[in-house]
């Protein structure tokens, strides 16, 4: 019988390659990825809340101004500028509500990345503001909060603008080449690329349990 040196050799190869080919880093979106969200029930509800009713695409538009996400206006003064132009009549905690209600929570998926980060380095990497953030801590009793995280509001940055991942992959000491970064667009996962990140669509939990497996 042989001594199974080759045997040993190739098992200690095997190994080798799976550290050569493991994500340093794995970086995820939070919404649509781990938040579900339907921005059409967001339109809806502040069009229902004008007097006279404004046609939900008016009140959309009023919304993508990206200082609300990158911390430079606060939430407050969205709140004003619907009243002032589009005449959103409720008051601040009914805004709140309609400003949070088209935000869910996939479960299933949080108790996966959770699971990630217990072997992993794991980084949330979300545009968002400070209202939205506090609604999902309140939504998930905390467990978002556990992440590091890179938030647009915070940062002053959004994605996908290439100097948010950069300053993300700064910040946190990351190398991108070796990080994995996991969106539903494929506006922010084509800018990760163009910052050096590997990135992929997010599609569902299953094609990543997939994509991750040996990695």
């Amino acid at each position: 019988m042989g001594d199974g040196g080759d045997g040993i050799d190739r098992r200690r190869g095997e190994r080798a390659m799976t550290r050569d080919r493991a994500f340093a880093a794995l970086v995820f979106d939070v919404g649509g990825v781990i938040v579900p969200h339907d921005n059409d029930r967001l339109y809806r509800r502040l069009a229902e809340g004008c007097r006279p009713a404004q046609p939900a695409a008016a009140v959309a538009a009023l919304l993508r101004d990206p200082r609300y996400e990158r911390g430079e206006l606060p939430i407050a003064h969205l709140h004003a500028r619907l009243a002032r132009e589009a005449g959103y009549a409720p008051g601040w905690e009914s805004f709140v509500a309609d400003w949070c209600s088209h935000l869910g929570l996939d479960a299933a998926m949080l108790d996966y990345v959770e699971r990630l980060a217990a072997s992993r380095r794991v980084l949330l990497f979300s545009n968002t503001n400070r209202d939205h953030w506090q609604h999902l801590l309140r939504l998930t009793a905390g467990r978002l909060g556990r992440f590091e995280a890179y938030l647009s509001h915070e940062i002053g940055e959004a994605k996908p603008s290439l100097a948010a991942f950069r300053l993300v992959a700064s910040r946190a000491g990351i190398d991108p080449a070796r990080s994995l970064f996991i969106d539903d667009r494929a506006d922010n996962v084509a800018a990760a690329r163009d910052a050096g990140f590997q990135a992929e669509i997010f599609t569902g939990r299953s094609a990543l349990e997939r994509l991750l497996a040996g990695r």
